[in-house]
């Protein structure tokens, strides 16, 4: 069974190119790829109304859209789809009814071609769906949700959990249906498959199948709550960063944790399995690694981020992310740090748009998901998948719905997408602030 290579040490690399030889080499690395890597998703898929509004209703206002779309939706099925564009793949495990719903969801998928072989379909139920209000004055969107039918972990016998991972690169779960969700993640680990979990928000099962992880990504609120449960103290008053390696503490299998920070980019805790290297190489300074704060960290990877992009406006490629020149250990007030062990830290800024280019955010963090399965099936570096996500989820921000602005592969500039081997091969210049990577006191 192939499997997702390990994260190696190589940094991402920026290339002077033009846009047309960009597409053009980004085509030719596809057809000349061996295999498309298979990544298996878990979790949810449905039907989005989205109504884009001037502004925000007031209780009993009447207003008239701006636009109105009808697409297909859900975590799970938009990051799938952001993966298949890419050129993975990618195949879903869900559940839907048989109703028009159900049948547009999977006509959808075949479209893109996801797989959609493994979806179980309960007749006489409806399939799931969101109403989705976004609002262009304050740029948010809310969603009012109807989950479909219950899936049970019955449902899925053992020989059909073993078809459905056989051959996979990674297994994704967006936290959702966790009563299967688990049951699959055992099997993959168990199979030595990796596994990404997403942490959005709080669920039934979510802190169990979280154990699982080999990757974890979550939302900026995510990380809080969880370390809030963990401890059972009920500290959701936590800064982020303090809640960030309490949480990666907390999960012991988990080999990164990246958090997506809205409009700035994400930052990512790595683990570094053998102090003086593992994760990339790491200046070795005394016996032991020194001891910092993530907060702390983080201001100046974001920095020196800062210092490097050329324009305040806009940017056609994320700037490289920046990764700490050291491994630490990252002190959260308790004993996390040990728990966690030595550690490096990146920051990936967001490709910056300017706000009258962003039309909807909504699936925003789905593609950048998406995009991260994507790069840890093909053996990115965890950076340098990063970065994609960046580009990706800049992208998707620009129609409404959570799919229709999802990039394919052949229009992606090719030093985001390209394999490791294609990138070596490519003329490149050092950008000195990446190279060097940042430290606790270079801010």
């Amino acid at each position: 069974r192939a499997r997702a290579a390990p994260a190696t040490s190589r940094r991402a690399t920026v290339v002077v190119r033009s846009a047309t030889s960009s597409s053009s080499s980004a085509s030719s690395s596809s057809a000349a790829s061996p295999r498309k890597k298979k990544i298996v998703g878990v979790g949810s898929a449905g039907v989005d109304y989205l109504a884009s509004i001037a502004s925000f209703p007031k209780p009993d206002a009447k207003l008239r859209t701006d636009a109105f779309e009808t697409q297909g939706g859900g975590n799970a099925g938009n990051a799938l789809v952001a993966m298949a564009r890419l050129g993975a793949e990618a195949s879903i495990l869900t559940k839907l009814s048989d109703d028009g719903a159900g049948v547009a969801i999977l006509d959808e998928f075949r479209r893109e071609g996801v797989g959609c072989e493994s979806v179980v379909v309960e007749p006489g139920k409806s399939s799931p769906f969101t109403y989705i209000i976004v609002d262009r004055e304050g740029s948010t969107r809310t969603c009012i949700h109807t989950p479909g039918p219950e899936f049970r972990a019955e449902e899925m016998p053992d020989d059909a959990v073993e078809r459905l991972i056989e051959g996979a690169d990674l297994v994704y779960f967006d936290g959702r249906l966790t009563e299967v969700a688990i049951r699959v993640a055992r099997a993959a680990n168990a199979a030595g498959v990796p596994v990404l979990v997403e942490g959005e928000r709080p669920r039934d099962g979510l802190e169990t199948l979280l154990t699982h992880g080999d990757y974890v990504c979550t939302s900026t609120e995510y990380p809080k709550a969880h370390a809030a449960a963990a401890s059972g103290d009920g500290e959701e008053n936590l800064e982020l960063e303090t809640a960030m390696v309490k949480t990666l503490a907390s999960l012991p299998r988990a080999r990164a944790l990246v958090t997506t920070l809205g409009a700035r980019g994400s930052v990512m805790i790595r683990r570094v399995d053998d102090w003086g290297g593992g994760a990339g190489e790491k200046e070795r300074e005394g016996d032991a690694p020194k001891t910092t704060t993530l907060k702390e960290l983080l201001a100046a990877l974001e920095s020196g981020v800062k210092r490097g992009i050329p324009s305040p406006k806009q940017t056609p490629v994320p700037s490289p992310p920046l990764t700490s020149k050291a491994a630490y250990l990252i002190d959260a007030g308790d004993d996390a740090a040990a728990a966690v062990g030595p550690c490096d830290v990146t920051f990936a800024p967001a490709c910056l748009v300017t706000k009258s280019a962003v039309v909807d955010t909504t699936g925003a963090g789905d593609s950048f998901i998406g995009s991260m399965c994507y790069g840890i099936a093909n053996g990115f570096d965890l950076t340098r998948a990063m970065r994609l996500g960046s580009y990706v989820a800049a992208r998707k921000c620009r129609e409404l719905g959570a799919r229709p602005g999802l990039p394919r592969a052949e229009t992606i500039p090719a030093e985001l997408i390209a394999d490791e081997d294609e990138l070596a091969a490519m003329p490149e210049f050092d950008d000195d602030a990446e190279a060097r990577g940042v430290g606790a006191g270079d801010a």
